[in-house]
This record gives structure tokens, C-alpha cells and sequence, in this order.
């Protein structure tokens, strides 16, 4: 990703060189900066509120009891190969602390669970079905609670930030049931060709 960014970059100045534009250039570039530093610094409260009650969430249990809950039908919906069973607890924490809105909290579980399946598979560089289904779930980005949306727009000066909470939920059931349904189409497709 950062040669993508150092690329964007080197493009955005050769193209200010060229249209002879450089103060133009410079002012955007310093602007720009300190625009991010003071909306770093705007959210860091907000950030800090969320991230404590999420905090709060962990510590209470409610993440553990959500992803228990989780998990007989977690296990229906993945189709494990042999061994991959043992990440089934990692996947249900990771969704869990996702759907509360902590994904830096579900990180760790999501690399573990990760890790388990690609051992079970023998570590040769094969994607399972098991394997594909969670990383789309991850790519979904399923969310009960849109913690850091709600922020940005509390900070923006929204009337009811949290407004984007009926939208996502929808939004994140769309794109988790169509994951699920393609991941689940291709898993039959290229079992029929094997």
C-alpha cells in the first residue's frame, strides 16, 4: 500500500510541475496536512468514548456471550475440512467484536483463526471454502454498532449521528448474505468440477 500512496504522491507533483502550478501545489499540500492533524485531534475524544464503552462491552462479557450465541450457527454455515473445526472460537470472537463495532479488538482472533485453518489444510497456500467464506465475511465489514461513523459525523456537527444505524444494519445484511450466497455458489461449483 505504500508504494501505492509514494506513486499518487510523485504523480500529484509531476503533475503540479508540469501545469506550472507549484504554490497552488504547496498550499494544498500544507493545507491538507494540517486539515488531517486537527481531525486526528477532533476525534481522538470521540474515539476515546467509544473505544472505553466497547471497552466496557468486552469486559462485561457481552462479546464472549455474543459470540457463544454465535456459535451453533457459525458452525452450520462454515463447511470445515478436517481440522479446521478448532478455529470455530476465534471466528466467533472476531464476527462478535465486528459486529459491536470493535475491529481492532477482532483483529487478533481473525489472524488465529486464520492461522488454525491454514494448519489444518497442511499450510500449502490453499484458500478452503472455510477459508474464503470468513475472509468475505471480514471484507463485508458486518456491524451492528458503526462506532467510528457515528463519530465523524457527532464531529461534523450531525443533528442525530446515529441515524446511520438502520442504514448499516441493512447495508451490512445485503452484503454478508450476498457474500455468503457466492461464497456458497463457487464452494458447490468447484466441487463439481473436482
Amino acid at each position: 500500500m505504500n508504494h501505492v500512496f509514494c506513486a499518487m504522491l510523485l504523480i500529484g507533483m509531476l503533475a503540479a510541475v508540469m501545469g506550472g502550478d507549484l504554490s497552488g501545489a504547496q498550499t494544498a499540500l500544507f493545507s491538507g496536512g494540517g486539515e488531517a492533524v486537527s481531525f486526528c485531534l477532533s476525534m481522538a475524544g470521540a474515539y476515546a468514548f467509544f473505544g472505553g464503552l466497547l471497552g466496557v462491552l468486552r469486559e462485561s462479557g457481552v462479546t464472549d456471550a455474543l459470540a457463544r450465541g454465535m456459535r451453533k450457527p457459525l458452525a452450520r454455515l462454515f463447511c470445515f475440512e478436517r481440522g479446521e473445526e478448532a478455529a470455530l472460537d476465534d471466528i466467533c470472537v472476531n464476527l462478535a467484536a465486528d459486529l459491536l463495532g470493535m475491529g481492532g479488538a477482532a483483529t487478533p482472533a481473525g489472524l488465529r483463526a486464520m492461522r488454525t485453518m491454514a494448519a489444518a489444510g497442511g499450510d500449502t497456500g490453499r484458500l478452503s471454502d472455510a477459508m474464503g467464506l470468513f475472509l468475505v465475511l471480514n471484507m463485508c465489514s458486518v456491524q451492528m454498532l458503526p462506532t467510528t461513523m457515528i463519530a465523524i459525523r457527532a464531529q461534523h456537527g450531525s443533528k442525530s449521528p446515529a441515524d446511520i444505524v438502520l442504514p448499516t444494519l441493512l447495508a451490512t445484511l445485503a452484503s454478508g448474505l450476498t457474500g455468503i450466497a457466492l461464497c456458497k455458489f463457487f464452494a458447490s461449483r468447484s466441487k463439481m468440477h473436482d
